[in-house]
Order: structure tokens, then C-alpha cells, then sequence
């Protein structure tokens, strides 16, 4: 569901809001929260902000209900064993398209390229030994900071998109692959690489947190593609998440007026290219915005 926080506004550029009553909860403010004895269920926002180093920011509002009391522990099923294995295997894949997203924003990727084959290739095994040496063999040319997913076709072949940054040695990168791949039975390369164009697709400078998300929605929840035990996506060594700072909003806060202060710190910080995402039913806000260097 996207959708604006009220109809009646226009323009994320316009946003002015009087936040006399919406800031975060002050210590006091937060330990009395913590220790009241008044109903079973509390219910109260936590606002959650993560920078990147490019000024990238993720800004979000959730609904968080306290429970008085311990629940009781429920026995945990073995990893692969449960009657809601289907429900594990979609959790896994929203984890790994976090995950995806994370570090896609952390290494700044503005750029998207694309190893192809010119068979219909299905097998995964070999998929995973291509792409293991050409990994390798990019690593003793450059130092490659990369994010790979796969991405199967309707027809069953795979694809792999990798996320970086800058402008690549795009012949060397198709040398390798094609050296990889080999040559198909009428001496045509096996392989060729398709780069997207960051401007043309609005993954430019004021749209590359829109890449992150774009290059995540190739995580399959397929069963079939990926298991419990098959890994979802790739990525390079030394990629750095920054943490998350979070803090409640005082008690009582509505849904608009926690929403409306997540909108409000992210038209102050960088409103070009926002991207923003809210469902009051399921009590959370999220919102994205462009780097700023």
C-alpha cells in the first residue's frame, strides 16, 4: 500500500506540520512508560533512523504494544522441520531483501549489471560455480564491492544482478564472464553482461536508494528456487550496515501524528526522490531518501 499520510496534501514538498505534541519521549517520560502498572496492553511508537555514509536515510514508525507480564515459551521447531515451513521461507526471503537493500545503500550502489546467458541455463549448481569464479577472478583485477541476487525467468533460465558502485571496467567484466561461460555449439560467447543505466532508470545520484529496493524484489520466496538451506543473495567482504537509533514517541501519539513526524524529518533532511510507504492497519510508516553527497 503507498499512499500519502492524507489526501489533502499535494506534495511532500509542502510538508509543515506543528509537532508540539510529536517528538521523541523524553527519559522521564520513557521510564514511566516502562514501569506503569496500568492496563495489560500499552500501546505506544517507535521511531527507528539509519544513516548511510552517502546521506542516504531510512526513517520508520511502528506501532509497539506492550504486554504486562512474560508469555509463556512455546517450543521452537527444527530449522526445516516445521508445519510452517512456507511461513519460515517467506520470513527468510523479507530478512534477505532487507538484508539486500542494507548493504546495496551502505557500499552507495548507483549501477546495476546484469550476467546473462545465451542458453537457456537452469542448472543452479552450475550457476553457483560461475559466479564463485567470477568473483574470484574480478577480485585479483579491482577491488569489487558488490550485491548479487538471481533472478529466474519465466522460462526457468537464471540471470544474476550485481549492484556496485561507479562506473565498472565493463570490457573486462565481460571478458571474464564470456571466458567463463564459454562459447555455445555455433562458436557464439556463451555469456554477455547488460549494465542499466542509472540515469535513464532513476538510479542516478538522487535515486539510488531506489536501486536498493529494485535489485531486492529479485529474492525469490520460490521454494523450489531457494530452500531453507540455499543461500538467497551475495555480497562482498567489508560491506559495513550502520546501526539503527530508535526512540519512542510519547504515549498517546496517533498513527497520523507518528506518521507525519517521519515524513517531517525526511523532507527536512533530503525530500529528492522519497520514497515513502504506510499501512495504518498493520501500525507502521517507512520512508527513503536520496544520498546527499
Amino acid at each position: 500500500m503507498i499512499s500519502n499520510i492524507d489526501d489533502s496534501i499535494s506534495s511532500i514538498n509542502d510538508f509543515e506540520f506543528d509537532f508540539e505534541d510529536c517528538r521523541p519521549a523524553t527519559d522521564d517520560e520513557t521510564a514511566n512508560w516502562l514501569l506503569d502498572d496500568g492496563p495489560v496492553l500499552r500501546t505506544t511508537w517507535i521511531v527507528h533512523d539509519r544513516q548511510f555514509a552517502d546521506g542516504q536515510r531510512e526513517i520508520s514508525a511502528s506501532r509497539f504494544v506492550r504486554i504486562k507480564g512474560a508469555l509463556p515459551n512455546q517450543n521452537r521447531a527444527k530449522r526445516g522441520d516445521s508445519e510452517k515451513k512456507e511461513q519460515n521461507n517467506e520470513d527468510s526471503a523479507k530478512r534477505a531483501k532487507q538484508a539486500v537493500r542494507l548493504r546495496c545503500k551502505s557500499i552507495s550502489a548507483d549501477r546495476m549489471i546484469t550476467l546473462t546467458y545465451r542458453e537457456n541455463m537452469m542448472d543452479w549448481n552450475r550457476l553457483l560455480k560461475d559466479w564463485d569464479s567470477f568473483r574470484r577472478r574480478m577480485a585479483k583485477y579491482k577491488q569489487f564491492h558488490y550485491v548479487a541476487t538471481v533472478e529466474r525467468q519465466e522460462r526457468g533460465a537464471f540471470h544474476i544482478h550485481v549492484a556496485v558502485h561507479g562506473r565498472q571496467f565493463y570490457q573486462l567484466i565481460r571478458y571474464i564472464w564470456q571466458k567463463i561461460v564459454g562459447l555455445t555449439e555455433d562458436g557464439k560467447p556463451g555469456g554477455q553482461i547488460n549494465v542499466r543505466d542509472p540515469n535513464k532508470f532513476g538510479f542516478g545520484k538522487h535515486g539510488a536508494h531506489k536501486l536498493a529496493g529494485y535489485i531486492s524484489k529479485y529474492i525469490s520466496k520460490d521454494m523450489e528456487t531457494h530452500d531453507l538451506n540455499k543461500k538467497r543473495y551475495w555480497s562482498s567482504r567489508g560491506i559495513r550496515v550502520p546501526e539503527k537509533n530508535y526512540y519512542q514517541l510519547p504515549y498517546g501519539t496517533d498513527a497520523f501524528a507518528a506518521f507525519s513526524h517521519v515524513m517531517q524529518l525526511a523532507a527536512d533532511h533530503n525530500n529528492d526522490g522519497m520514497t515513502f510507504f504506510s499501512n495504518q492497519a498493520l501500525g507502521v510508516c517507512w520512508v527513503a531518501t536520496a544520498p546527499t553527497i
